[in-house]
């Protein structure tokens, strides 16, 4: 895979998958949106504070007998904390596990320039809404805001961005939607287990 420098302070970096849109050098912070061309920086941000968290970049393992490497982490802080939001090659495909204070959740299903009701800021637990031919129930709805992120990324978003975010249950998967000012995405996963996760690396 490509091998460059940092536009910002030189190191060597390298991309290790061809789903990855978004480079975050790991010695100075700067994030970089992979293209055609090599590296287009987009500006310094501080490293993601250290909390406990079963992966790290380059982790390797199983998922419900499927085998991973962790690529990259975006962090999400909200009213009640934060959680992470891992991009995963999950049998060699991309995926995304969620950590959320202990529970795991493994979206393999991410759709991308979704229509969704207009409505949507109005939404509240409890309540079902169509997404396309989908019926959801949802189970939260909320704000977040992008505190930053690290390795490789399939999407970009801008640290410091604000999302609503609202989690449901559709025909018996978890769906998970993200809207901020640039798009919206559409996630469908399972809940994973503890016991579910082994860490070889």
């Amino acid at each position: 895979m490509p091998s460059y420098n940092c536009s910002s302070c030189g190191a060597p970096v390298e991309i290790t998958n061809r789903f990855s849109k978004v480079l975050v050098c790991p010695y100075c912070g700067t994030h970089h949106r992979v293209t055609v061309d090599g590296l287009d920086p987009s500006g310094k941000h501080p490293a993601l504070a250290e909390f406990p968290s079963l992966l790290s970049i380059g982790s390797r393992g199983t998922i419900q007998g499927k085998p991973f490497v962790a690529r990259g982490r975006l962090r999400y802080r909200y009213e009640d904390g934060f959680y992470d939001e891992w991009f995963l090659i999950c049998d060699n495909e991309p995926a995304w596990f969620t950590e959320d204070e202990g529970s795991y959740t493994l979206y393999t299903e991410m759709i991308e320039n979704l229509s969704v009701p207009d409505n949507l800021d109005a939404v509240r637990a409890g309540q079902n809404i169509l997404i396309g031919e989908r019926k959801i129930m949802v189970k939260e709805r909320g704000a977040a805001t992008v505190e930053g992120g690290e390795g490789e990324l399939l999407h970009y978003v801008e640290p410091g961005a604000a999302i609503t975010y609202i989690d449901g249950i559709w025909s018996g998967k978890r769906v998970s939607i993200e809207l901020s000012e640039e798009e919206i995405e559409f996630f469908i996963g399972q809940p994973v287990l503890r016991k579910d996760i082994i860490i070889e690396a």
